[in-house]
Formats: C-alpha cells, structure tokens, sequence
C-alpha cells in the first residue's frame, strides 16, 4: 500500500492486516502454538505454496504481528513468534471459526 493510503476505518485495517488467502489460517496456526517454524507451518499448511507461506509471513510481520527470529549458527535458524497484537486478535480469528462453524453446519 502506498505511503498515506493506509486505512482509517478500524474495519479496514483489520482486513488489511488479514488480507489475502491463507493469512487467516497462518495466523490460526500461531495462535495454536505461539510459535512456530516456516518447516513446521509449512507442514500444517501443506496446500500452501512455498511463495505463499513466505509472502504470508512477511504480511504479518510487516503488521507486527509476529516477530521474525534468527539464531546465529549454520544452518541459520529462524523462529516466527506470535506479538501480543497478534494475541489480540484471537477473538477474531474464533468468531471466524464460530460464524464458519455454524454457517457450515446449517448448509449441511
């Protein structure tokens, strides 16, 4: 988004934090293990593409709602780990997964 397009309304920005396929259901993941790896969300996210994931990530780090770690060594280790922004927007996600739930359930 260009610099000064950035959303006003509360609703926005919380769309503009979520957008895009899969951001939602990365973040589902971090918000089961607070944590995790990119070999580890990759696994539980196999219909990601590897693009997708990293593209992902960077979303939501650029948002802050996650951290990105790096431990020094070979091979370099990188952690990603859930702020409390992202801890935040738990009850989000859960009315996503309620409304989902039901609306599943009645469409049989």
């Amino acid at each position: 988004m260009p610099p000064g397009d950035e959303p006003r309304c509360p609703v926005d920005i919380t769309l503009a934090t979520l957008g895009g396929r899969w951001t939602p259901l990365v973040l589902r993941e971090f918000l089961r293990r607070g944590q995790a790896t990119y070999s580890e969300l990759a696994a539980a996210l196999p219909a990601l593409s590897d693009k997708v994931l990293s593209d992902r990530l960077a979303q939501l780090t650029g948002a802050g709602v996650i951290e990105r770690h790096r431990t020094p060594g070979w091979p370099p280790r990188v952690r990603y780990v859930l702020t409390s922004q992202g801890r935040a927007l738990e009850p989000v996600v859960r009315s996503m997964w309620e409304w989902g739930t039901a609306r599943r359930d009645t469409l049989g």
